[in-house]
């Protein structure tokens, strides 16, 4: 709902009341106090591109680890663990490696169960240091303390990374005046609005964007509207953006793209009177308060990373494979909550630098424009990938489907209608099919369709798409990814979910001569995910698992050295991995 302050006469004119809406730049009252956002969904934990599953505490003892027998933690999908014999004692080895990467949980009470000392930790630890003899079962059980250790710090990463969106403020109208900007100049120019700089006067220590939405006609801005409406109604996401509140202002001309400068008829006055002086300048837009400043947009970074991808291809690929797959977590949150968002392009995702806030604003500095050493030192660092402008986005209602059920006339007329029109599944894999495009336009090359109008006008196969050079180690896994995401029918087109697996496949492996290796080795007349194969990459899984912990370990004794978005996207995969996954993902981009 948008806020709006109460109209006041005009004195300088004795003319009726007249809109009077907040106004740039900004002034340093006081006065005004912002609230904290209202309990209620939006103030729970936010999501995360861990899958929303409970698991143990961070804080509990590694003895105290393990999954009880009656709250198995692993998914139900690909994830689920095979009902193979245990390999840690008491506790099977699919119980503690085989779980999928928790939501961040609280840790315990003291009036929980578990919170004290019980014999049942102790029992534990007796299963762990148990069958001491037996080399083989030492190392199973150091696999699983290896993957317990992963989860615990997939845990601490989200928190790292999630503590921004942590019961953040909620500006309203009134809190305008407590803004000022940082810099004169845009921070990010995207698809739908232009991001400024600015500081609080209510909390120095955070910077916050400014969203000034592009077009002035009322369509526009009831588009507008709409989407923070779809985006309010979701719990928060590390790879969405975030609105902290958002209201219709007058913004001067200077802030506005240079092609809507010259607009008629987007005066904040009436029409039929003239403007006063101090309004001529300004335009009434709706404006979004942002907790995270974007500096580029991903055409920005197709643009300027052009002759990167020449000259050192392999290091460029990768880097886009990072970004699919912060789109591809962000995309599968929308789809928990019903949202399909219909306008993913290369305008419409942001970049943020991963660089710690400074605490203060007293001026831009290199790192505000992306020049000098401090846009080299961001382009080191993998940016986080925020979804935005939810404009034209589909939304289930749940009020739809509850009056459906209740009247009998809408009922009756529902039972007979086909099922692709009754569960809208034109939207089911529309954000997959718009993926698959942004693929071929991340890697510099044209869209497939506006290159080839004619392939949409007939009933193309995938391997008429145009392919993509092979340049790097990455190129072809694309390739094959941006084809299953492409599919004509949408029956055969790939879930996000699986496009998160294949990315996380080509990043971290396993590589195909292991899966072809392991196919071999299983026997023609044995199952894919049987036998010598599925033990196979449980091992595969253990050394990964172990050299991991064995490079945090000496990370965490360098100075300064924090933990990187591309460790708890690493730590994610590893600590849900499991063979059955594994091999399906191998299935679909390897063909094997």
């Amino acid at each position: 709902m948008v806020n709006r302050t109460a109209s006041a006469p005009d004195s300088a004119t004795g003319r009726g009341s007249v809109r009077a809406y907040p106004r740039l730049p900004f002034t340093g009252s006081e006065s005004n106090v912002c609230r904290p956002a209202a309990d209620g969904p939006r103030s729970s934990l936010p999501s995360s591109p861990v899958d929303p599953r409970p698991v143990f505490s961070s804080s509990e003892s590694l003895e105290r680890g393990h999954a009880p027998l009656s709250r198995p933690s692993w998914s139900r999908t690909l994830d689920e663990p095979l009902k193979t014999p245990g390999r840690l004692g008491a506790h099977g080895r699919s119980s503690v490696t085989c779980s999928s990467s928790p939501q961040l949980s609280a840790p315990f009470s003291s009036s929980e169960p578990g919170a004290a000392a019980n014999p049942g930790s102790s029992l534990q630890l007796q299963t762990l240091l148990s069958n001491m003899d037996s080399r083989e079962g030492v190392y199973s059980k150091l696999g699983g303390l290896y993957a317990e250790s992963l989860r615990r710090l997939a845990l601490k990463c989200e928190d790292h990374f999630t503590r921004s969106q942590r019961n953040p403020l909620r500006f309203e109208e009134s809190n305008w005046s407590l803004f000022r900007l940082t810099s004169n100049k845009p921070s990010c120019n995207s698809g739908d609005a232009v991001y400024y700089s600015a500081a609080c006067a209510s909390d120095p220590s955070n910077s916050y964007a400014v969203k000034i939405c592009k077009s002035p006609s009322m369509e526009a801005k009831q588009g507008h509207l709409y989407g923070l409406s779809v985006l309010q109604s979701m719990p928060p996401h590390f790879n969405l953006q975030q609105d902290c509140g958002h209201f219709l202002a007058c913004v001067p001309q200077s802030m506005l793209p240079s092609d809507e400068v010259s607009l008629p008829g987007t005066s904040a006055s009436p029409l039929h009177q003239p403007p006063a002086p101090a309004q001529q300048a300004e335009r009434e837009r709706v404006v979004v308060i942002a907790s995270e400043i974007p500096r580029h947009t991903a055409a920005d970074f197709v643009r300027e990373w052009a002759a990167f991808h020449k000259s050192q291809p392999e290091v460029y690929e990768r880097r886009v494979c990072f970004l699919l797959l912060q789109l591809c977590h962000g995309l599968e949150h929308l789809k928990e909550h019903g949202v399909t968002h219909r306008d993913l392009c290369l305008e419409n995702l942001l970049l943020v630098p991963h660089l710690p806030r400074p605490s203060k604003f007293p001026q831009q500095t290199a790192a505000d424009n992306g020049s000098g050493s401090g846009g080299a030192e961001s382009q080191r660092h993998l940016p986080r990938l925020l979804i935005s402008n939810f404009a034209k986005s589909k939304r289930r209602s749940p009020e739809d489907a509850a009056s459906a059920s209740v009247d009998p006339r809408v009922k009756r007329d529902h039972a007979r209608l086909a099922p692709e029109i009754l569960s809208a599944a034109q939207y089911r894999k529309f954000d997959e099919f718009q993926t698959g495009i942004l693929i071929y336009e991340l890697l510099h090359q044209a869209n497939p369709f506006e290159a080839s109008p004619a392939l949409k006008e007939q009933d193309y196969r995938c391997e008429e798409l145009p392919p993509i050079p092979s340049v790097s180690l990455y190129s072809a896994g694309l390739q094959r990814l941006a084809r299953l995401l492409l599919q004509p029918d949408p029956i055969k087109r790939i879930h996000i979910q699986e496009a998160k697996r294949v990315l996380q496949s080509l990043l971290w492996g396993p590589r195909r001569d292991l899966m072809e290796q392991q196919r071999e080795r299983g026997g023609q007349g044995v199952g894919f995910v049987a036998g010598a194969r599925h033990e196979g990459l449980l091992n595969w899984l253990d050394v990964k698992r172990a050299l991991l912990m064995m490079k945090f370990a000496e990370r965490s004794l360098e100075p300064e050295r924090n933990a990187e978005l591309e460790d708890w996207l690493c730590c994610q995969y590893f600590s849900s991995a499991h063979p059955l996954s594994l091999c399906h993902t191998a299935e679909l981009l390897y063909s094997l």
